[in-house]
């Protein structure tokens, strides 16, 4: 959505996004529109300089707007944030923009917190990005669970969104809030990328030939995880897969792709944890947004 759509949509202005770290733009359009954003969306322990940066997007990025096109952002953590967070982003977002309308996208925790952990054994093995995994390569879901909670989960809680829904909506208004479902994109992708093209007021006929059939990540494989399992058995192997640039990693990595797509299950005693953190927010949306979770079997 955010490589085939916004960036690729002749109605939007496509700013970018924050990727990765160590490089100055972070994913950003240019390093102006990374300045403007950081101050905005992702440095929020800095005072806010309101005065410097609304001067700096008013002379810089707003005279660049081409004309008929609309400014879209995107970071995919923006709802795993506590709520004090979010509200002074959202902020900072009005007075340096006047205001916005955002997008939620929402996967049912159950099947969404085992994707994340495979996606974070694979982000730690190429970029070595999470500190609080160190040296591993691979831990099993419960340990990953338990260290991304006792280490970050201050700053970016799994399971606000609600909250920060709820807020969004309090602070901008019902109809500046579009949330959607990941299941609905698996179910009908048409229908979904036309319903987020019509929330954004952009036409939904280019929306939908921009991504039909488009996948643009491959899925982790099976065989990449069992090899990660492999690299960590061994502290030799360990130690020299460190010394290893990023580029040796990713192609490591990428060399043993193929097969099964990989799979994680949750524990038992990690299912019910993650329900009965999720149940009062899902209840909320159902009954004030009245989203089909149950059809997709949130926990409810």
């Amino acid at each position: 959505i955010q490589h085939a759509l916004f960036a690729c949509h002749p109605e939007l202005h496509f700013l970018g996004k924050i990727v990765e770290k160590g490089k100055k733009t972070k994913g950003c359009l240019d390093d102006t529109t990374y300045r403007v954003l950081q101050n905005v969306l992702w440095n929020l322990n800095r005072k806010f300089k309101a005065d410097q940066v609304t001067s700096l997007f008013q002379e810089t990025l707003l005279p660049a707007l081409p004309e008929g096109r609309c400014f879209a952002g995107s970071w995919e953590g923006l709802g795993n944030r506590s709520t004090v967070r979010y509200l002074e982003m959202l902020r900072r977002v009005k007075t340096v923009f006047g205001g916005c309308r955002i997008i939620f996208v929402l996967r049912n925790p159950l099947t969404q917190i085992p994707s994340l952990y495979i996606q974070n054994l694979r982000g730690h093995f190429v970029r070595t990005e999470y500190n609080w995994l160190g040296y591993n390569t691979y831990v099993d879901i419960e340990h990953w669970y338990r260290k991304r909670d006792k280490h970050i989960s201050r700053a970016s809680p799994l399971f606000n969104y609600s909250s920060c829904i709820r807020a969004s909506i309090d602070f901008l208004g019902k109809d500046n809030v579009g949330v959607f479902l990941f299941e609905d994109l698996q179910t009908d992708p048409d229908a979904y990328y036309r319903a987020v093209c019509e929330f954004m007021k952009i036409n939904p006929e280019i929306g939908v030939s921009l991504t039909e059939k488009k996948h643009l990540h491959g899925r982790v494989s099976q065989t990449q995880i069992d090899y990660l399992r492999e690299v960590n058995s061994s502290l030799v192997y360990r130690f020299y897969i460190c010394f290893l640039s990023k580029d040796a990693r990713r192609k490591a990595f990428i060399a043993k792709a193929g097969g099964p797509p990989a799979k994680a299950s949750l524990t038992d005693s990690l299912a019910k944890e993650i329900s009965e953190a999720t149940r009062d927010g899902h209840r909320w949306l159902v009954d004030n947004l009245h989203l089909p979770l149950q059809k997709y079997h949130y926990p409810l």
